[in-house]
């Protein structure tokens, strides 16, 4: 799942369907009840996915991030600094 949202969702092969997404796993596996007990009348499915953001890769933060969080902390350092010295 490469959105970058940092959802999960879950995907049925059987009856194909997808639930909406949803931020933690507690949301998904309310998700996953709902769709199993109105779908296959609370069985676990052949086939059912859980479809789980990626993880995350540093190389992924555009470079302006980088560029805006070096200043960030450099501004910090000085102010803590001169109030050391």
């Amino acid at each position: 799942m490469k959105e970058g949202t940092g959802m999960y969702a879950c995907r049925c092969t059987q009856c194909c369907t997808t639930s909406p997404t949803v931020v933690t796993r507690h949301g998904l596996n309310e998700e996953r009840t709902k769709r199993r007990n109105f779908f296959h009348g609370g069985h676990v499915a052949d086939g059912e996915q859980v479809m789980e953001p990626d993880k995350f890769n540093v190389f992924d933060v555009p470079r302006e991030r980088w560029v805006v969080g070096t200043l960030m902390i450099v501004v910090i350092l000085t102010g803590v600094l001169s109030r050391l010295l």
